[in-house]
């Protein structure tokens, strides 16, 4: 078994911490270590460091290798441009070169796991059923109807006595009433992005539902791996259109019964905006308010504040997001977290790149 952790993300909605030089998986955002460091520490009770692969983008090999000293450097790869999930983690398994029939697990680098034995014991279950010829995902019990998050609809069990169940269909994130209905139902799982298959199982899927990745995944696995030879597998993926795993296999794997889903109960986030990230740590901590660096408070509730070596000094507030860092201070409504990706926009347009 082997583990393949995506690292591509830049975490926009987590700015003016996470920037195009820092993404938020190199970021110590939920503890002393970064939450790429997390991820890996994790797949320490299922697989050895020298069975984790890391694809990043080539911008950040450098750091990412930096971070993870026990990972032989060759296990880092640099994605030569982004082209999605299914990209990301078919390339990662050509560059890899292990057996087909070896289970692969394959997961972001950027979320936050509270109970991590519950963790490893979902991702056996799913490894045992991958065995069997499935393609398998996660799916994390929800905790509150979030609007947030896609979901899964579970279907026929396998097994009377396991949760696990055939994936009946992969569901868009849902309006506040969708969220509501899906969360009485109790047959609605988050979608975590975390997925589990022997390695041929995988490429089958590839070769049935996207076929000219297949024909890339061929050309570059038959490339001559010489000095610069990246800049010949960026040439190849620059034609392909951006495939993610959810939308280009998983969603028509389930049609075919071919896709099953693990549920996973163990206070799991994402870690998608600072809104998101209050409510883990607030959850961690059994606080609702969560500071980190030089900060006072009196009489807040529900309020981050993520500063520095700057006294910030909170009174009376409530619901609130601060982060303050040298050069930007952010001041929002928690329920608003989520409209930074399109402030950056602005940001780039009136004040400069320099920012992002």
């Amino acid at each position: 078994m082997f583990a393949i952790i995506m690292a591509g993300g830049s975490g926009t909605r987590l700015w003016p911490l996470s920037r195009r030089r820092t993404p938020k998986q190199l970021l110590n955002l939920t503890g002393e270590t970064s939450l790429l460091q997390q991820t890996v520490s994790r797949l320490g009770a299922l697989v050895k460091p020298q069975d984790v692969y890391v694809i990043t983008s080539q911008a950040h090999v450098r750091a990412t290798r930096e971070q993870l000293p026990a990972l032989p450097e060759d296990n880092v790869f640099g994605e030569p441009l982004a082209r999605s999930t299914a990209v990301a983690a078919g390339l990662a398994t050509v560059l890899a070169r292990r057996e087909p029939d070896e289970v692969a697990l394959v997961l972001p680098a950027d979320h936050f796991v509270a109970d991590e034995e519950a963790f490893s014991a979902a991702l056996r279950e799913a490894a045992r059923i991958a065995e069997r010829g499935y393609l398998v995902t996660l799916g994390v019990v929800p905790t509150h109807a979030a609007t947030g998050y896609g979901y899964i609809k579970a279907g026929e069990r396998l097994h009377p006595s396991t949760p696990s169940a055939l994936v009946e269909r992969f569901v868009e994130k849902p309006d506040a009433a969708t969220a509501r209905r899906f969360a009485d139902d109790g047959g609605y799982l988050w979608n975590a992005g975390i997925f589990v298959w022997r390695s041929y199982v995988f490429g089958q899927a590839i070769a049935r539902y996207q076929p000219e990745l297949t024909e890339a995944l061929d050309a570059i696995a038959a490339l001559q791996r010489t000095p610069g030879w990246m800049s010949d597998v960026r040439d190849v993926l620059e034609p392909l259109p951006a495939i993610t795993i959810d939308v280009g296999i998983a969603e028509p794997a389930s049609q075919e019964g071919r896709m099953a889903v693990v549920p996973l109960d163990a206070g799991w986030s994402d870690i998608g905006s600072w809104s998101a990230l209050l409510e883990a740590l607030s959850a961690k901590s059994g606080s609702d308010m969560v500071g980190s660096g030089q900060h006072l408070d009196r009489d807040s509730q529900r309020i981050l504040v993520h500063g520095g070596d700057r006294l910030v000094v909170t009174i009376g507030l409530a619901d609130v997001i601060i982060v303050d860092t040298p050069d930007a201070l952010l001041v929002c409504d928690r329920e608003r977290a989520e409209e930074i990706k399109p402030v950056l926009d602005e940001i780039s347009r009136k004040v400069g790149d320099h920012y992002l």
